[in-house]
């Protein structure tokens, strides 16, 4: 490095220190709070449950997918930011044309990522675009629908990331698939019940607390098919999850208390447990 470039690096590093320390710490807090990180184990969650079901197979390592992993963790925090946009009644701090440049510069980063995906299998673009579709349908229309709200938005969210990896082709794979999609369904539920959103707002306390005690059958239902299938020990762990939706809504329930921050924290262990597995 010479004399030069050194200077100019020691300056530029002078002025963010500077430009740091006069920001509030609360800002650059709000900043990272728009894109909401710890939400991204929904899109990634799925591309490592692909891997794992396909790791013996040749072309499988996480390490090949990476990009189409950044591509769907980009492309959820472009939906993330949409949602604010749309949403008023949640007052965020920022202006709509601010979210809309996150948002956009998102979704290019997104397609970015996705170009070797795609060049490697084009039916690619069907599911992406398909998702990106879906995301919209969700957050211009149809978010305020109850039960439909959470089907589009899991579908997207779950199966579109899955097929961009690999298309299920036998019966334990489908079943892997659509353990996750019940999983990601109960989640979406609980979530709007626990927010007052979509279903609680249109449905009596009493009949939340029987979809959610529904979904939570089924996809305990799902997981012990395909644990009786597979005899995969990793599996269990997941089964928590619906147990503690049963136990929850055991009665209708009036506030969500740290509900909701307990299942972003368990998304979020899962998501490192799974890259583990693929990793080791």
């Amino acid at each position: 490095m010479t004399a030069g470039m050194a200077l100019t690096f020691c300056g530029s590093t002078l002025l963010i220190a500077s430009m740091s320390a006069s920001e509030p710490t609360n800002a650059t807090g709000n900043r990272w709070a728009a894109v909401r990180l710890d939400y991204l184990f929904v899109v990634v969650i799925p591309c490592l449950i692909a891997l794992y079901t396909n790791k013996e197979s040749a072309g499988f390592s996480i390490l090949d997918h990476v990009k189409t992993i950044l591509g769907w963790a980009f492309l959820g925090i472009a939906g993330n930011v949409i949602n604010d946009m749309v949403d008023k009644d949640r007052d965020t701090g920022w202006r709509a044309k601010e979210l809309a440049a996150v948002a956009v510069g998102s979704i290019c980063l997104a397609l970015l990522c996705f170009i070797d995906a795609v060049a490697a299998n084009p039916l690619n673009v069907l599911w992406i675009g398909t998702a990106i579709g879906l995301v919209l349908a969700y957050n211009f229309g149809m978010k305020r629908i109850p039960l439909a709200s959470g089907f589009v938005q899991v579908f997207a969210e779950i199966c579109m990331p899955y097929f961009t990896i690999h298309v299920p082709d036998d019966a334990v794979e489908w079943l892997w698939l659509a353990s996750l999609y019940l999983f990601g369904v109960l989640s979406q539920f609980m979530h709007e019940a626990l927010d007052r959103d979509a279903l609680a707002q249109r449905f009596s306390p009493e009949r939340v607390r029987l979809v959610v005690m529904l979904f939570s059958i089924l996809t305990l239902a799902a997981g012990a098919i395909l644990f009786f299938l597979s005899c995969d020990f990793n599996i269990v762990p997941i089964a928590f999850v619906p147990v503690a939706c049963i136990y929850i809504f055991r009665a209708p329930r009036a506030s969500s208390g740290n509900i909701k921050s307990v299942g972003i924290i368990l998304g979020n262990l899962f998501m490192a447990y799974f890259v583990v597995m693929l990793l080791s």
